[in-house]
């Protein structure tokens, strides 16, 4: 029998089905009619045993609602039982996906300071200590608002996207001097960051997450990994805990 977990984003609904604590299956769609005829072409739902839905976009209700029927869902609320202690001040505006990545982050790299960077439509910084206290974190904006952004706000910048090739110091035309400068900027954001909070927390593990974790996990020089499914491993661990 499998957990599933549902965890819609900015951009696309993600599902993942659980088995043993790791993924067996991963499926993807981009609206919620779609979510239903996905998930019976890619498993017998009969062999889904219980399901937790996570979502920052569309309603947690709205999804529950379709699949209901099939097994037990539980949504996802910062109300349910949680293996980690949340300092936050305001927690009911904990954003799921932070919440789940760092609950991820404790159960796969228990008592250790993490810092978990989520790099998608924005970029997100969580610390949680090695006693389980998720202390907070910052917010800013991802790699695409930042292309769309200068395209949107500017007269004549095209609006381009990032290039994993263009690793350099500074673009010899105007393409480059604009997916460099962006690149760089949020690289070098990044860098200070780290630098920063591993000055505060002894033995610094960074751990990045979301579309964009690759890119940077390869160029950051610190003691780090990238789990670019880090939040679906939380959401399985929240749900396994509210059993």
């Amino acid at each position: 029998m499998y957990n599933l977990i549902v965890d819609s984003g900015n951009t696309t609904i993600k599902m993942f089905l659980f088995d043993d604590g790791e993924i067996a299956q991963k499926m993807v769609c981009d609206e919620l009619p779609e979510l239903l005829p996905t998930l019976k072409a890619n498993v017998s739902l009969d062999k889904i045993d219980r399901c937790i839905v996570s979502s920052v976009s569309i309603s947690q209700s709205e999804i529950a609602e379709v699949l209901r029927p099939f097994f037990p869902v539980l949504e996802f609320s910062p109300r349910l039982n949680l293996p980690i202690i949340i300092k936050y001040g305001t927690p009911e505006t904990l954003g799921s996906d932070r919440v789940a990545a760092v609950v991820g982050a404790v159960s796969r790299y228990p008592d250790r300071n993490v810092l978990v960077i989520d790099s998608g439509t924005a970029i997100t910084y969580d610390i949680v200590t090695d006693m389980r206290e998720y202390l907070g974190g910052n917010i800013s904006p991802g790699l695409k608002t930042r292309f769309r952004a200068l395209h949107n706000f500017t007269g004549k910048l095209p609006l381009l996207n990032t290039d994993k090739t263009l690793d350099g110091l500074f673009g010899t035309n105007t393409t480059e001097a604009i997916t460099i400068g962006i690149q760089n900027g949020m690289l070098y954001e990044i860098e200070g960051a780290v630098k920063e909070f591993s000055r505060r927390f002894n033995d610094l593990l960074v751990v990045f997450t979301g579309g964009d974790s690759f890119f940077f996990e390869n160029r950051i020089k610190f003691n780090n990994f990238a789990e670019p499914y880090l939040v679906a491993f939380g959401l399985n661990e929240i749900l396994e805990y509210n059993v």
